[in-house]
């Protein structure tokens, strides 16, 4: 059994797929990930590379997310 064809497989598909201009999400997806999902569905997005801390543990914690908005 694949994938079905107009299905969304991933959170990040289905925002780009169906949100409108303006929005904008946080992924942990690299930005050349996420701008390859938006060419398929036809759409543009600008990305923007960020560095998250956590500090849950006893150590702090860094994380590189990445931030899209669709245009």
């Amino acid at each position: 059994m694949g994938r079905q064809k107009g299905k969304q497989t991933t959170a990040e598909s289905w925002i780009i797929a169906n949100g409108k201009a303006g929005d904008h999400f946080y992924s942990d997806k690299k930005d050349g990930s996420l701008t390859a999902i938006a060419a398929y569905h036809k759409r543009k997005i600008t990305t923007e590379r960020l560095i998250v801390i956590t500090t849950g543990g006893k150590e702090p914690k860094a994380k590189y997310i990445t931030k899209a908005t669709l245009l």
